[in-house]
């Protein structure tokens, strides 16, 4: 009866472990998925490695600032750091220096399809790496999201012409997403959801501005000059920095400790369905009965890897 009562328990803090995890994982993606608007309006104003310079050493800052708050803490002694390093280089510095360049060669409808690849490549990882098997249905329920923002994509192509060079580094930058989700989920059981932030952080804004002082030179600092006397600019970076930054990654990191790198990276599909909603809604662009019924199908394909998890968990 002991027994039968500590299983149930257990049972149930697992439970509630995977929603919290789930929820934090939606949450992220949802701010991510707003993200692009203000992208959009900073790329108005600044030059993209100004933008990611910035937008890091700002969001490195207010965890700083969190820091002498002493609610969060930082402990990584005795602790091996090489793969929480590893993990740091990939997301953010080559993820969004791949993404970067590999959407200014490539079509929006053929960067829409590869991006999309990403739970793809963490399936596969997680299955060599972390021994996290997914079932049949995991499976066909993420092809059928990839089919739908697959579709979506080549509706709203801007009729870009498609670079051999670019499709290779969006495909590495799906690799740098998929090696981040592996390595969060890995590391989490050494260091916390803030601790992992925070390195990432660090590595963001020290790449970034060293990579976009070497670019820019001395145009760098004339750029932020600039940008900064534009309050659409800075409301755009504190967007990205507080919010899309901190937040966000801090939700999913989290959310790497508590559920499978498959489900986690499965609720980035959602951000699709968020940039067209959010474009609709705020941008007012177009939007029909098939872009529609598409969001619905990305919806139910990650609901589909969620809900048909294998037994044994």
């Amino acid at each position: 009866m002991v027994k039968f009562k500590k299983m149930i328990g257990e049972i149930t803090i697992l439970s509630k472990n995977k929603t919290v995890g789930i929820i934090c994982a939606l949450l992220a993606n949802l701010i991510f998925g707003f993200s692009f608007i203000f992208s959009k309006t900073a790329l108005q104003i600044a030059h993209p490695l100004v933008i990611l310079s910035v937008r890091f050493t700002v969001a490195f800052l207010t965890l700083n600032l969190l820091l002498l708050t002493k609610k969060f803490k930082i402990n990584l002694k005795g602790k091996s750091k090489t793969k929480l390093i590893m993990m740091s280089i990939a997301q953010p510095l080559l993820y969004f220096i791949f993404e970067l360049y590999g959407l200014s060669l490539v079509s929006s409808a053929l960067s829409g399809v590869i991006i999309a690849l990403v739970p793809v490549a963490v399936m596969l990882l997680a299955a060599v790496f972390l021994k996290e098997k997914s079932t049949l249905l995991q499976k066909l329920c993420t092809i059928l999201s990839i089919a739908a923002i697959s579709a979506i994509s080549v509706i709203s192509n801007n009729g870009k012409k498609s670079y051999f060079l670019g499709i290779i580094l969006l495909v590495l930058a799906v690799l740098s997403a998929a090696v981040f989700n592996i390595l969060s989920r890995s590391e989490s059981k050494k260091f916390t959801a803030f601790e992992r932030t925070y390195i990432m952080f660090l590595c963001g804004a020290l790449g970034f501005n060293l990579i976009a002082v070497c670019v820019l030179k001395w145009q760098y600092f004339t750029q932020i000059c600039t940008a900064f006397q534009s309050i659409n600019f800075i409301i755009s970076i504190i967007y990205l920095a507080v919010i899309s930054s901190v937040l966000a990654f801090l939700l999913y990191n989290f959310s790497t400790s508590k559920i499978p790198a498959v489900q986690s990276s499965s609720f980035s599909n959602i951000i699709t369905v968020v940039t067209v909603i959010a474009g609709v809604l705020i941008l007012k662009e177009s939007f029909n009965i098939w872009q529609f019924l598409l969001c619905g199908i990305i919806i139910l394909g990650v609901f589909g890897v969620n809900t048909f998890t294998p037994k044994k968990e």
